[in-house]
Formats: structure tokens, sequence, C-alpha cells
């Protein structure tokens, strides 16, 4: 599946790319870094939440187990897993809503 999508959508990236230069690069940089950031920023400094607890939880946000399992290697533990756990099916309900409303109103 994520091969097929990936040959799909980067079919035409370099004719994006040349067509509306790396600025589209840098806002789809900025797009995934600033919420990351913001959340973790939130989670440890307002909420008061262990920094590799709030690491746990953004990692289940992007639902990324590679991102887990490189956070438990640096961790040295697994309790990380706790918090990448409880977020990850909430964040993966709405992944598929979010394609579906996308695909409702814009397709």
């Amino acid at each position: 599946f994520l091969i097929a999508a990936g040959v799909k959508g980067g079919n035409g990236f370099v004719e994006y790319l040349s067509q509306y230069g790396i600025s589209l690069l840098l806002w789809g940089v900025g797009i995934t870094l600033v919420p990351m950031i913001i959340g973790t920023v939130l989670a440890y400094k307002i909420l008061h939440i262990c920094l590799l607890n709030s690491l746990g939880s953004i990692t289940g946000g992007m639902t990324s187990t590679p991102a887990l399992g490189s956070l438990i290697k640096v961790a040295g533990t697994d309790d990380v897993a706790t918090s990448y756990a409880s977020t990850y099916p909430i964040a993966l309900v709405c992944v598929v809503l979010a394609a579906q409303f996308i695909v409702i109103l814009f397709g």
C-alpha cells in the first residue's frame, strides 16, 4: 500500500516542485513541524508532562511506529509506549475521517 501510494503520489513531484518552487517544500516542512513543536512545548511546559511521555504521545499522534522505536531506543525504556498507545488509536481514526472529508469536499 505504502509503495503504491508513494509511487502514485510522487509521480508528479518534480513537475509540481518546478512549477511552485521550493516554497512548496518549505510549506510542507512547516506544516509538519510546527504542530509537533507546539504540542511538545504545551505538554511539557504547561501540562507538566514528562518530556519522554510527551514525545511518546506526539509519535502516537503522528501514527509513527518507527518514531516510537527510536524513542524507546533513546529513552532506554519502553515506558513511552504507554503515551503512544493512548494517542495512536484516536489519531488513526482522525486520519481516516480527515481523508474521507477531504475526498468529499474536494473530490
